[in-house]
């Protein structure tokens, strides 16, 4: 059976945020992507072009949230805590 490639669009992400526990600013960043094939289709059951996915990766890049929006050295401070605490 043959293997099929398709190209991939990437857009790269990065966001600074504030950590939860000490205020210091943080970096975190993604890569979003899409590849451009017969599958990945748009509302009418067309193919998506190179700028119908460019388009949505710019849209999702601006929505995009870290979800760990605590800096490392406090996540190990905390967790710390808690095994003193739970002692």
């Amino acid at each position: 059976m043959a293997t099929y490639r398709f190209e991939e669009v990437t857009r790269p992400v990065t966001k600074r945020v504030k950590c939860r526990v000490c205020g210091k600013t943080i970096t975190r960043s993604t890569t979003l992507s899409q590849t451009i094939s017969p599958f990945n289709k748009d509302a009418d059951g067309q193919p998506k072009t190179r700028e119908q996915i460019r388009a949505e990766l710019k849209a999702q890049a601006e929505t995009w949230q870290p979800r760990n929006d605590i800096h490392a050295d406090c996540i190990r401070v905390e967790q710390a805590q808690q095994v003193k605490a739970g002692a």
